[in-house]
């Protein structure tokens, strides 16, 4: 039935024309004072060319010591489009280096000259360096730069003109055509789990697109399968409707994800990688869009969070001797908790009696193991019921992600220990919205999503609903809106950032899952 499904789907498949493959380019630093106009007329190119090859940059946040993409001149770039010779626009940038010449009179001297045009005796000498011991000479004819008001409007005027050069680009869709590169594994008999998966995330990108097309959006889907090697990737990319798409969901595998990458750089397409976590991943890839927070990210981030929610409390760290202890998060956390001068204690579990003398009554006592395994909690849990704490020891558990599988099992420790868990994607069962997905998935695809964590129904939809109704609303326009766009996820939250210029989106959103005394559960 899935494999029908997918099937049946990827016929819907429009041939388009081959864009233009894009010219070689070099960086520039920005420098102090360099705007967007001067750096394009100092490479002979266009702004419009140079908004171009830079998704998402602005003028006004332009900062020395950035690092921006210059394109090869071609013929295309050279002047800007559509735009006369003689229009306003390209008479203010062909302003003169100077505003006017003065002939020097009698007794007139750099002092008197410059207060005669407003401006100061240093502009007037800078402007001139042939002047001698700032003596003029009756008759010689000399430079007037522009005042600094005058510089600060042209300045501002320039910052328009770009602003509005940047608008043109602005490419709006009438139909947002998407490419779907993931394993299905059509050519196999049997379908595998990770084609189930796969299979389960493609339906819960076409229950988005189905949303989105309710409410106006015109999407075209291309679906591919995913297999094996190089050779087989680039045999997708070759197709000739790949360059006209506006997004590519996938590869999942790893070998092929660079070239994908590469290649949507180079048509100016918005990439989305699902599953990989590879902190490298966007590194010169400025289309690409990371969807799994890279583990060194959510460390950072839940040391920090951590250390704003827990400032004040007593924390003991619980060594387990498992095997699959996290040496190096718990490393990371203990030296990130004494830069912020917050104490800690540390005892092993199998001299869990020690703990008596670490706890603090009328405080909470957090208690973080060295692994997330279903048996270390287990023994934790164990370990504690035997001091047979009165309620002058609040206790909290603080764990990992896994510990979000453990909901059936150990519902009850969860709540009685108030346990707290950091992860970058978390699917609730009991909310309203989770509910509804589920029973339109059900109905749908006459089928459960697979029982897995993430839920990859719900990663499809959240993928399809964010950035197809990003590029429905902003068009090309998506990466600098970023920050003035959201959406409520269902299962991971988004929040992309650059690691630099020339790099593509990371997510960095991690999620803080708190199991209450009263049952209830808060996510945020």
């Amino acid at each position: 039935m899935m494999k029908r499904t997918v099937l049946f789907l990827a016929t819907f498949i429009v041939v388009l024309a081959i864009g233009a493959q894009q010219p070689s380019s070099q960086k520039h630093e920005v420098q102090s004072g360099e705007t967007l106009y001067s750096i394009a007329r100092h490479y002979e190119i266009s702004v419009a060319a140079l908004l171009q090859s830079n998704p998402g940059l602005q003028a006004e946040h332009m900062m020395a010591g950035q690092t921006i993409v210059i394109p090869a001149q071609t013929q295309e770039t050279i002047s800007e489009p559509n735009e006369p010779t003689n229009s306003p626009t390209q008479k203010l940038k062909e302003r003169p280096k100077y505003k006017t010449t003065h002939e020097v009179k009698r007794k007139e001297t750099v002092y008197s000259v410059s207060r005669l045009y407003g401006i100061s005796e240093t502009q007037l000498l800078e402007a001139n360096p042939e002047i001698k011991k700032n003596k003029l000479k009756k008759g010689t004819t000399i430079n007037i730069p522009y005042t600094d008001a005058e510089n600060q409007q042209y300045q501002q005027e320039l910052k328009r003109l770009e602003e509005e050069a940047r608008k043109a680009l602005i490419k709006k869709y009438s139909t947002i055509r998407v490419a779907v590169i993931l394993p299905f594994a059509l050519k196999e008999e049997n379908m595998t789990q990770e084609a189930q998966k796969m299979t389960n995330l493609y339906q819960g990108f076409l229950l988005a697109v189905d949303s989105l097309k309710q409410h106006g959006c015109s999407v075209e889907i291309h679906a591919y399968d995913e297999l094996s090697g190089f050779a087989a990737i680039d045999e997708i990319l070759r197709k000739p409707e790949m360059k006209s798409m506006q997004l590519i969901v996938g590869p999942v595998r790893q070998a092929n994800i660079a070239s994908v990458a590469n290649f949507a750089h180079t048509n100016k397409i918005a990439h989305v990688v699902p599953l990989s976590n590879d902190i490298n991943l966007v590194n010169e890839h400025p289309t690409t869009f990371q969807v799994n927070v890279p583990y060194a990210l959510v460390y950072n981030q839940v040391y920090n969070r951590f250390c704003i929610d827990h400032k004040k409390d007593n924390v003991i760290f619980v060594h387990m001797g498992e095997r699959d202890d996290n040496v190096n998060y718990l490393s990371g956390f203990k030296e990130f908790l004494r830069g912020q001068a917050i104490a800690y204690n540390e005892v092993n579990a199998s001299e869990f009696s020690h703990i008596g003398t670490m706890l603090k009554p009328g405080v909470r006592n957090v208690l973080v193991p060295s692994s997330g395994s279903s048996s270390a909690f287990n023994t934790l849990c164990n370990k504690l019921e035997t001091l047979e704490l009165t309620s002058e020891y609040p206790l909290q558990l603080f764990g990992y992600p896994e510990w979000q599988t453990f909901s059936g099992r150990y519902e009850t420790l969860l709540t009685k220990y108030n346990c707290q868990f950091f992860t970058a994607f978390y699917s609730n069962a009991n909310k309203h919205r989770t509910q509804l997905f589920n029973s339109r998935f059900r109905r749908w695809f006459q089928q459960e999503q697979y029982n897995g964590l993430p839920r990859y129904g719900e990663l499809g939809y959240d993928i399809g609903a964010y950035f197809i109704k990003g590029l429905n609303d902003f068009g090309s326009a998506l990466y600098e809106n970023l920050h003035n766009y959201s959406y409520l996820s269902l299962q991971f939250p988004f929040n992309f950032e650059k690691k630099n210029t020339w790099s593509g989106y990371q997510n960095k959103s991690i999620l803080i899952v708190t199991y209450r005394n009263d049952g209830t559960i808060a996510v945020r």
